[in-house]
C-alpha cells in the first residue's frame, strides 16, 4: 500500500498530523487525564469508551476493539484507501506529494478522487455562473427570490442553474477538455443508450451543491421550478458521494452543533435554507434515503441532543416513526418537532418566525410521548381504539433496553389511556 507514497513522505505526516485534531473533526472529545475520551464513530454506544492518546497518536475502542494511527482512523471513518487517507493528511497539513514517480496506472488510481471532486467542483462554478450571469438565469433567480432566499443565502450555499436543455454541461466540460468518461463517473452526465454520446442528468432545475466535512463538493441536489417530476432529483452513489454518511449543510452547520449541543434535522433543502437564514444554524438536511444509523454516528461527534423537524402532515409523522427505532437503537436524545398543521419548517419560519419556531420546539415530544401522542391521535380512545394504540407501542416500548425507563413509560401509557400497566407488559414482553 505504501508504495504509492515514498516512506519519507509518510513518515512525514505521521510526524506532523495530530489525531486528537483529526478525531475532533467528528468525535466531541472531552479530555481525562492525558488521554481524550468519547463515544465510537464505528458502533452504538451511550456510555464512552473511545480513547485517543495524543502522547502515543493512537485511537482505541474498549466497545468495539476498533484502533489504530491517524491514517486507520481516516480509513474507516470515510472507507477510504490508505493511499487516499495519507493525501487527504496531506492536503490538511500542507504536505506535498510527489507523484511523477509512479506509473501512469498507479497515478490514475491514486488520483482518481481528486479528479472526481475536481470535476464537481467545475460544475459548481458552472451553475453558479448560469444562475447569476446568463440570461436563462433569471428565471431560476426569480423562483429562488419567491421563496425569500436572500442574496446572501443563495451566495453562502453556492445555489446555481442547470439551464433547459440536454447538453449544456457535456459542452461545458468537453470545452475544458475534460473526459467524458470521468465526468460520467460523477453522475452529472449520463451515456445516451440509443446513439451514443452523453447528456446532463440535470436540466431546468436550482442546484444545491452537497460538501463534505473537508469543504468538498462531493455532489448536487436539483429542483425544478414548477411542479414537474420528479420534484428533486439528486446526485447517485459515486466513489465520492454516499447518501447514507452524507449530509446536507454540515459543513456549513458543524460549529454551531458544537457550540449548541444541538442539531436540526430536516427533510429538504428549503427547509434547511429557512432556517440556517433565521439565523438557527445548527441544522443538517438528509437527502433522500431518510435518516440512517451512520448519519447519527456522524453528528454524535458533535452534539448530544437531536431534533426531528418534519411537515406536520401525515407523510411527515410516518417518517419520524420509520427513525425512531435507529434513535433508540443508537441511545441517543431525540425530540420530535410536530409543526402546525398546514406547514413545513420552510413555511412556518418564513410565515412566523424564528421565536415562534422556537416556541414550537420547546413544547417537542421525546420519542415515546410522541408515539404515545400519535397512536390516541390516530386510533381515540375507544376500547378498540385503545387495543390499537398499545399494539402500535408494543414494539418500541419492547426495544428500550433500560428496565426502569420502560416502566416507567408503560406507567405513562397506562395512565394516558386507562388501561392497566399489568396488561400493558404483558402484551410488551408478547414482543420482547
Amino acid at each position: 500500500m505504501t508504495s504509492f507514497i515514498p516512506n519519507d513522505k509518510i513518515s512525514e505526516i505521521k510526524n506532523s498530523a495530530d489525531l486528537v485534531d483529526v478525531v475532533s473533526e467528528v468525535v466531541l472529545l472531552k479530555k481525562t487525564g492525558k488521554n481524550y475520551l468519547g463515544l465510537c464513530p464505528f458502533h452504538s454506544e451511550k456510555t464512552p469508551s473511545f480513547t485517543v492518546s495524543p502522547e502515543k497518536q493512537i485511537f482505541y475502542c474498549f466497545g468495539c476493539g476498533a484502533g489504530g494511527t491517524v491514517f486507520s482512523f481516516l480509513m474507516k471513518q470515510e472507507g477510504i484507501s490508505f493511499p487516499d487517507a495519507a493525501r487527504s493528511l496531506a492536503r490538511k497539513y500542507g504536505i506535498e506529494i510527489p507523484i511523477t514517480h509512479l506509473s501512469s496506472e498507479q497515478k490514475r488510481l491514486i488520483t482518481e478522487r481528486e479528479n472526481l471532486l475536481s470535476v464537481n467542483k467545475e460544475a459548481m462554478t458552472f451553475f453558479c455562473q448560469t444562475l447569476l450571469k446568463s440570461s436563462e438565469g433569471k428565471s431560476a433567480k426569480a423562483y429562488l427570490l419567491s421563496r425569500r432566499l436572500t442574496e446572501k443565502t443563495i451566495d453562502d450555499f453556492h445555489i446555481g442553474y442547470a439551464p433547459l436543455g440536454w447538453e449544456h454541461l457535456v459542452n461545458h466540460f468537453s470545452k475544458k477538455k475534460m473526459p467524458a468518461n470521468l465526468v460520467e463517473k460523477t453522475g452529472l452526465i449520463l451515456l445516451k443508450k440509443s446513439r451514443g454520446g452523453y447528456y446532463d442528468r440535470f436540466r431546468n432545475r436550482v442546484v444545491f451543491p452537497i460538501f463534505n466535512l473537508n469543504q468538498q463538493v462531493i455532489g448536487f441536489g436539483g429542483r425544478v421550478l414548477d411542479d414537474a417530476l420528479p420534484k428533486y432529483l439528486n446526485s447517485p452513489e459515486t466513489p465520492v458521494f454516499n447518501k447514507s454518511r452524507s449530509l446536507y449543510g454540515l459543513n456549513r452547520a458543524k460549529k454551531r452543533c458544537r457550540e449548541s449541543d444541538t442539531v436540526f434535522i430536516v427533510e429538504g433543502y428549503f427547509d434547511l435554507l429557512a432556517l440556517h437564514q433565521h439565523g438557527i444554524e445548527n441544522t443538517v438536511a438528509t437527502l433522500g434515503t431518510g435518516l440512517t444509523k451512520e448519519h447519527i454516528r456522524l453528528l454524535k461527534g458533535f452534539v448530544s441532543k437531536f431534533y426531528l423537524v418534519y411537515d406536520s402532515d401525515d407523510s411527515g409523522i410516518k417518517a419520524a416513526q420509520r427513525v425512531i427505532e435507529i434513535f433508540r437503537a443508537e441511545e441517543v436524545d431525540a425530540r420530535i418537532v410536530v409543526l402546525p398543521a398546514g406547514h413545513d419548517p420552510d413555511s412556518y419560519l418564513f410565515n412566523s418566525g424564528s421565536e415562534a419556531f422556537m416556541d414550537v420546539v420547546s413544547k417537542a415530544l421525546g420519542i415515546i410521548p410522541f408515539l404515545i401522542e400519535s397512536a390516541v391521535k390516530k386510533h381515540g380512545l375507544s376500547v378498540e381504539g385503545k387495543i390499537r394504540i398499545i399494539s402500535d407501542l408494543k414494539g418500541p416500548l419492547a426495544l428500550i433496553n433500560d428496565r426502569i425507563a420502560r416502566s416507567l413509560y408503560i406507567q405513562k401509557i397506562s395512565e394516558r389511556i386507562g388501561v392497566d400497566e399489568a396488561a400493558v407488559l404483558e402484551k410488551v414482553r408478547e414482543t420482547s
